[in-house]
């Protein structure tokens, strides 16, 4: 793996980490299924944080690797189901990047769907209303914009995954 594409994995890598860190505390408070424990995101987030110590602590030599390494780094720090769950998403994106030639569109939609499809394989009864409502959305709406260019498609993932969240309320009486 080129010194470029492991500081751009890296910096994806902090960016999520902090993201979720930003957002822990609300998460943990809206958190009520399947019981209101309270700690769904900081769970995530230190799912998230074996990852990021993962990525400092190596000089990845290859995408392969890189994806191998996250992929186990995830799974070794998930806590509590939410970071299980977590680390299957990380897993089917790793996966469904699995020997793309550059990030597009069309892979971004490859990898949302590995994602959403690892993690409903990784629940007994999945439940809409929580995190896997919300990457199967990011997948359907990625898959939507296939044929858009990245930028594009990113937006309108995103916008759908904005979407989604504001709507769990909905789907899930609990919340």
């Amino acid at each position: 793996m080129s010194d470029r594409l492991h500081a751009g994995l890296r910096d994806v890598v902090h960016g999520a980490a902090a993201a979720l860190e930003a957002a822990r505390q609300r998460i943990d408070d809206l958190n009520v299924y399947p019981v209101p424990d309270g700690d769904t995101g900081t769970n995530m987030t230190r799912t998230v944080r074996r990852i990021v110590e993962e990525v400092d602590g190596a000089r990845l030599a290859d995408p392969a690797e890189a994806a191998r390494r996250l992929t186990r780094a995830a799974l070794v720090g998930a806590r509590g189901n939410s970071g299980v769950i977590l680390s299957q998403i990380v897993r089917g994106l790793c996966d469904g990047l699995a020997g793309a030639q550059r990030l597009d569109a069309p892979a971004l939609a490859r990898a949302l769907r590995a994602a959403s499809d690892a993690a409903y394989a990784a629940v007994s009864q999945p439940v809409e209303g929580t995190i896997l409502t919300v990457v199967r959305e990011l997948a359907e709406e990625a898959e939507a914009a296939a044929g858009d260019e990245l930028g594009p498609a990113l937006d309108r993932v995103l916008a759908r995954g904005e979407d989604a969240l504001r709507r769990t309320p909905e789907l899930l009486a609990k919340l």
